[in-house]
């Protein structure tokens, strides 16, 4: 029985995901992000903003200042930023984001090409 379009499809989806997850930058993604789970100085900082972040929702919502909310955020960032481990770990979360622009890109123009 010969496979669906869905089937085919979601096949070389799954040997795109293969090729991300066995990537270097993606296993060492994953390498710091167990580490700084393991951070607690890292972990309170991120949930403090998270809270601050979802006040700062309400807040707008009520059309109230956020300027002293925001102003924490920003402190709380520069902190974290200041962690090498955080810092690696930005650094591999933009790469693996435009590892997974360039395919969107390569596919939506390869379709694109094929289509016209």
């Amino acid at each position: 029985m010969e496979k669906s379009l869905n089937e085919k499809v979601l096949t070389k989806v799954d040997d795109i995901v293969s090729y991300i997850q066995n990537s270097s930058n993606y296993q060492k993604f994953k390498q710091i992000e167990k580490k700084m789970q393991k951070n607690e100085e890292i972990v309170q900082k991120i949930e403090r903003i998270k809270s601050l972040q979802k006040q700062m929702v309400k807040l707008e919502v009520e059309k109230k200042d956020i300027s002293k909310l925001q102003e924490e955020v920003d402190e709380i960032l520069r902190e974290l930023n200041a962690i090498p481990i955080y810092q690696e770990y930005n650094y591999l979360l933009e790469d693996l984001n435009n590892t997974f622009q360039e395919i969107k890109t390569i596919i939506e123009n390869y379709i694109n090409d094929k289509l016209a």
